[in-house]
């Protein structure tokens, strides 16, 4: 499996629950990148290869990765995966939705979203639909 094939399964699952899926495919490397929400509840790197130190995204999907499965970085916590770990991806999104939802109320987390949605970000990721 590769990464267009595990994105492939897993933004439907994503469109699913209920989220909100943008999707930005590098063009130096194989990564692609998933934000959720328009961020409020992070983003989604998926990868064959480590990513770039100056960048950390909160879930990492890495090919065959061995390592910590939860990393500080910069203040920052980062979970890792590997690619057959999707199930365990899943409900930890689920949970950083949830703990925002409490931590903001649904009034503030859209009020978050719409505010998000204005940045330039979203002219380069691509909003995903159902059956995309």
């Amino acid at each position: 499996m590769n990464g267009i094939d595990l994105v492939n399964i897993l933004i439907p699952k994503l469109l699913d629950i209920g989220f909100i899926v943008h999707r930005y495919d590098s063009h130096s490397t194989s990564s692609i990148y998933l934000k959720l929400d328009y961020g409020v509840s992070c983003g989604i790197r998926i990868a064959d290869h480590p990513g770039k130190k100056k960048y950390s995204y909160r879930f990492n999907i890495i090919k065959d990765y061995k390592g910590d499965k939860v990393v500080y970085k910069d203040g920052l916590i980062c979970y890792f995966y590997d690619y057959d770990e999707l199930d365990k991806v899943l409900e930890e999104v689920q949970k950083e939705k949830q703990n925002k939802l409490n931590k903001y109320g649904l009034s503030n987390y859209q009020m978050y979203m719409e505010n998000q949605s204005q940045t330039d970000l979203y002219t380069r990721f691509k909003k995903m639909e159902v059956n995309e």
